[in-house]
């Protein structure tokens, strides 16, 4: 039985980093997706920034950062996020719905509330990276724990047959 882990992001090297691990142990290695709005997909570092102010002419803009370590969607446009950004099966769930259906939508169907849904839409709305990871029931856990090591916040974990988080026994 598969399970979701979600996570917020503040930026790409902590999402990357989070997804390598996952994908190094084997926790989840073909049902990893990420989003991005792509207006703040460029937003570098601090010094990558002043490295472009100095160079001579403008480095060129590269949508394909997932490189090597996602396989993504060219930008494209989102009801209720604008243009976005998306690898993994997410970008083909978002690319091939209804013209009216958003984020939130679509990730409904990955068993998360509404509430819940609509609360991670708001995030990748406002900037942030939403990281979406379907893996076995028994690695679930070291997802999630991967994903909150790395930085990952908001992180939850569901199952499409409950209509409620699935939180670990203390």
């Amino acid at each position: 039985m598969l399970k979701t882990a979600i996570a917020i992001f503040k930026g790409q090297q902590q999402t990357k980093e989070a997804i390598e691990e996952i994908q190094g142990e084997s926790l989840a290695n073909s049902k990893v997706s990420v989003v991005i709005r792509s207006e703040y997909f460029h937003q570098g570092q601090y010094r990558e920034e002043i490295a472009n102010e100095l160079a001579y002419y403008p480095s060129e803009t590269n949508h394909d950062k997932y490189h090597t370590w996602l396989v993504q969607a060219p930008p494209f446009f989102v009801p209720n996020l604008g243009e976005v950004i998306v690898a993994g099966p997410l970008a083909s769930e978002l690319m091939h719905q209804p013209p009216s259906r958003g984020l939130a939508e679509v990730l409904l169907s990955y068993g998360l509330s509404e509430i819940r849904a609509r609360h991670y839409e708001n995030e990748v709305r406002t900037g942030h990276w939403l990281v979406l990871i379907q893996t076995e029931h028994e690695k679930i856990n070291a997802v999630a724990n991967t994903l909150q090591s790395y930085g990952g916040r908001d992180i939850e974990k569901w199952n499409k047959e409950l209509d409620h988080p699935v939180y670990p026994k203390s």
